[in-house]
């Protein structure tokens, strides 16, 4: 079995790097704690540095479109973040586009010695960045997409594109946040003030306690990005994806 796990993150990393997708026998996880193991083996095969956890699905519209039942969570690829209005080349296997609120951390968080709260990582907080973030899978449609394989895919986190942090902002400020996103300067859709607050503190409920279970912490500077939209758009070359936070400054991202 660990073999095994070793090989699919491996082949998953392979894929990740050469922009390629496969016939990976993921539909072979049976657990939750194996979804996680190939994650981690796939991330050690990419030989990159993370920069902090993604969580999508984090909405039961999203839930749906990715046919999983609860939050899927993955780590941030260095390599992965790139600047707005950057031009990103789509690979195979891209599912569509949401976007992201990124929070920094000026403190490591979880602390294992203090019980995991809202209130904890309010303190941990120095600051936002509004994000667009790709997602996509290194394999086959025929492969299934559930929780258990779309973890085990990377958390089918592809690349995001990061505007300009905001410092001094914790998620009690952002009660009247409204983020509004556009797609070649036409809205396609719009998040509103506690709607949008309400599912991001769910979202790092969970994602606090995975971390927790399994001992890890996200280091000071890095970032937590929480997916929010309600919608995952569909990313098509020539097209210009922008997110418009309000007081938090705007991103986007133009598909090559």
């Amino acid at each position: 079995m660990k073999a095994s796990i070793a090989e699919l993150g491996e082949a998953l990393a392979f894929n990740r790097s050469g922009g390629t997708i496969g016939d990976l026998p993921l539909h072979l996880i049976s657990s939750e704690q194996m979804a996680e193991d190939v994650q981690d083996a796939a991330f050690a095969a990419l030989d990159d540095n993370s920069v902090g956890y993604y969580a999508t699905a984090t909405i039961p519209a999203t839930r749906r479109i990715l046919q999983c039942d609860g939050p899927v969570f993955g780590p941030l690829p260095g390599a992965s973040m790139m600047s707005s209005h950057s031009p990103f080349r789509l690979p195979p296997g891209v599912l569509g586009a949401e976007w992201s609120l990124g929070l920094l951390l000026g403190d490591s968080y979880p602390d294992p010695h203090r019980p995991v709260t809202l209130s904890l990582i309010e303190e941990a907080i120095i600051g936002c960045v509004p994000m667009i973030t790709i997602l996509g899978r290194r394999v086959r449609g025929a492969v299934p997409l559930n929780s258990w394989t779309a973890t085990a895919d990377f958390g089918l986190h592809v690349a995001s594109a990061k505007g300009r942090p905001v410092f001094d902002r914790q998620l009690a400020d952002l009660g009247g946040l409204e983020v509004v996103a556009s797609m070649n300067g036409a809205v396609v859709g719009r998040s509103r003030g506690e709607q949008v607050m309400r599912e991001v503190r769910q979202a790092i409920a969970s994602l606090s306690l995975y971390l927790a279970r399994r001992g890890r912490q996200v280091p000071p500077g890095n970032l937590i990005a929480i997916g929010g939209g309600p919608l995952i758009l569909q990313a098509v070359v020539g097209q210009a994806f922008a997110a418009d936070f309000g007081d938090l400054g705007s991103v986007e991202m133009v598909f090559a």
